[in-house]
């Protein structure tokens, strides 16, 4: 029965770890150790960090005296103790702080973590101190918390390399935002703290007013601890999983790197009062991971009980990962503990508070990229191309001040219904995300790389085309190389909108770029071109720039953008041009044959004497081109619009038989 029950206990733990995202997760807990293999007695262990290979645990002011005010050095593999608890001091220097007499008594530590640039500093932070109050002269520098009376406190923590002392030598008050209406409530206060990669401590308020948790931040600079004024938090812009009226606390977070090149990472936060794991993505593009628990612990061999127990009450407090591996440590709440009591084989170990260590594997379903972002329609979309027969790149042409993604990931499905989704890009240079996304290119004979090119520079910045991969659910940008420059933007010039794009290989490695600058109601738009020479990661611009009036014999509308796309398809480069009247407009397109192209050719661009248009699309302002697609039988050409207001569309163009060229076919080559 015995070996029947843990068989059992695995298939379950395998099968949460599986494709399903409402899959539970079980996990089995072991119980903290001392020097003596007992348990711990009630440490109310409230936060935990990991620090050269093992981890330290603190408790909060309710703990049993032996363990109050103690750093534990716990094995992480095994959940014994390395040490005896190591004592935590209170430095001299700080007898003359206002909040020395807290601090030197019953402080109540509610979370731990260690700076990522000096890691003999812990941090940890102080929740209720309702029982104490600040001097009249403390009270005039310190009352204005927007939260409770006495106020929350970064405290640092010194310890020696070995870990053999630990010393209070620092402590900053915490001012929240006036508008996060926080709340005067002493025990709800801050539970949680995590250091990312770029030195952003970001902490987790318990409950605020409204019974909601919330998420703030602040900078660690290297004059933090220096100061002795409040730290000021803002809020750390961050949504919370859907909730419902009840209580949702958050009781402990951690930060969690990101596998991929460039993106900030993840916060992991342990929600007690729901069993649950949340992992936030620090881009905030999508909604939080919640990843259900349950936890278990291990009986006896005798045969009379169950192999595993379910908890009933378990109380996850503290939370941190090394090298893939989740730890979480519980609080064990006094009131309900005991409630875990069944068989009766760990009766003692729930009535001492003893708490227990869980481990997980970290799952790559928590993070972004492999979590698709479904787009239930499709916004305004500036370039287009093929991806393969039935997944087409579409860009958006998002300003450098607005958030989000900038490219689409569009799926024909045999049955013809079309799915979008939005991709998460990585490793923008300078962790600068693109201005003004207008084209996109394939890259004949590289798989899934792609060129995508901003519309031009403005005020002498921008201006970039980027060498992009792209993976199922994310894209990495592998270089950056300059657009050529005739006249920069800027708030007293129009200057370059290029807003078509090309590609076709020359030679290994070597691609002939082409780019279309758009015109105006005024003025010719033009093609230029230019050699890319991945290997050695450069382009050069050829000087030469060849006039484009758009399609000739127009009849009855004058098209202010001559070049709002280009489209290569075997020798013949086609182009749209629009009426784009404003951002209601209306508009009208056309799409038309504008040039020859040989890539090994000294002058690679034949301008056609006759382009005629061939396709008339009244009421869209089409801005992507791209081949057709073997699943929509009869098309020539697919194509997306940026409608502004009123958003996108993607569509086919069927064939004509008035094009003297022919029609692009399905490329099967990509």
């Amino acid at each position: 029965m015995i070996n029947l029950s843990k068989s059992l206990f695995i298939l379950l733990a395998m099968v949460s770890l599986s494709g399903d995202l409402n899959a539970e997760t079980a996990l089995k807990g072991q119980w903290i150790t001392d020097l003596e293999g007992q348990t711990l007695l009630d440490p109310q262990t409230s936060g935990v960090t990991f620090r050269k290979g093992e981890l330290v645990i603190i408790g909060d002011q309710s703990a049993h005296e032996s363990t109050r005010m103690k750093l534990f050095r716990v094995d992480p593999a095994t959940g014994t103790s390395i040490t005896q608890p190591i004592p935590i001091t209170v430095a001299h220097n700080l007898k003359n702080s206002c909040f020395y007499g807290y601090l030197s008594d019953k402080p109540d530590f509610e979370a731990l973590t260690w700076d990522r640039i000096d890691d003999t500093t812990l941090i940890t932070v102080t929740e209720d101190a309702s029982a104490y109050e600040l001097s009249a002269e403390c009270k005039k520098k310190f009352s204005q918390t927007n939260s409770t009376s006495y106020p929350s406190l970064l405290v640092k923590i010194q310890v020696d390399s070995t870990l053999t002392r630990a010393e209070i030598v620092a402590v900053r008050p915490v001012q929240f935002p006036l508008e996060a209406k926080v709340g005067n409530f002493p025990n709800d206060g801050i539970e949680g703290l995590a250091i990312d990669d770029h030195q952003t401590l970001y902490m987790a308020l318990e409950q605020d007013i409204a019974n909601k948790p919330q998420l703030f931040k602040t900078r660690l600079t290297q004059d933090f601890w220096l100061r002795d004024n409040f730290v000021k938090v803002i809020d750390a812009n961050l949504t919370l999983p859907v909730l419902d009226d009840k209580d949702h606390p958050i009781n402990g977070i951690e930060f969690l790197p990101s596998p991929i090149k460039g993106h900030p990472g993840y916060l992991m936060a342990v929600a007690r009062n729901d069993d649950e794991l949340w992992v936030f993505d620090l881009t905030n593009r999508i909604p939080p991971f919640v990843q259900k628990l349950s936890f278990y612990t291990s009986t006896d061999d005798s045969g009379l009980c169950p192999a595993y127990e379910k908890l009933v009450q378990t109380a996850l407090e503290g939370i941190t990962v090394k090298d893939g591996t989740v730890y979480l440590v519980n609080d064990p709440w006094k009131q309900h503990y005991t409630d875990n009591i069944q068989c009766g084989t760990h009766a003692d170990k729930f009535r001492r508070m003893s708490p227990l260590l869980f481990q997980m594997p970290v799952d790559p379903r928590w993070f972004t990229p492999f979590r698709a972002k479904s787009q239930t329609s499709l916004p305004a979309l500036s370039g287009l191309a093929a991806l393969d027969q039935s997944r087409y790149l579409a860009v958006q042409d998002k300003k450098i001040q607005r958030q989000g993604d900038r490219l689409s990931l569009i799926q024909l499905n045999p049955n013809q219904q079309l799915t979008a989704q939005s991709l998460f890009v990585t490793n923008w240079p300078a962790g600068q995300a693109a201005n003004d996304l207008e084209a996109v290119c394939a890259l004949p004979d590289r798989t899934s790389e792609f060129l995508i090119a901003e519309s031009g520079t403005w005020q002498g910045a921008f201006g970039r085309l980027f060498h992009i991969k792209v993976f199922p659910t994310y894209v990495v940008v592998l270089n950056t190389f300059e657009l050529p420059v005739e006249r920069d933007n800027s708030p007293e010039q129009d200057g370059d909108n290029f807003e078509g794009l090309a590609c076709a290989k020359k030679d290994v490695n070597r691609y002939l770029v082409i780019v279309g600058e758009r015109g105006t109601a005024t003025a010719a738009g033009f093609l230029q071109w230019g050699e890319l020479d991945l290997a050695a990661a450069n382009i050069q611009w050829n000087s030469q720039k060849i006039q484009v009036t758009g399609p000739t014999k127009l009849k009855n509308r004058h098209y202010n953008r001559v070049i709002s796309d280009l489209h290569l398809e075997a020798d013949v480069l086609w182009a749209s041009a629009v009426l784009d009247s404003s951002d209601n407009g209306p508009f009208a397109s056309v799409v038309y044959p504008l040039a020859l192209v040989n890539p090994t050719a000294k002058q690679p661009i034949s301008l056609m004497a006759e382009r005629p248009v061939l396709w008339q699309i009244d009421g869209f302002k089409v801005e992507g081109l791209a081949s057709p697609s073997p699943l929509v039988p009869g098309s020539a050409l697919m194509m997306v619009t940026d409608d502004e207001h009123y958003h996108g569309q993607f569509r086919a163009l069927a064939t004509t038989e008035q094009s003297p060229y022919g029609n692009p076919k399905p490329n099967s080559t990509k």
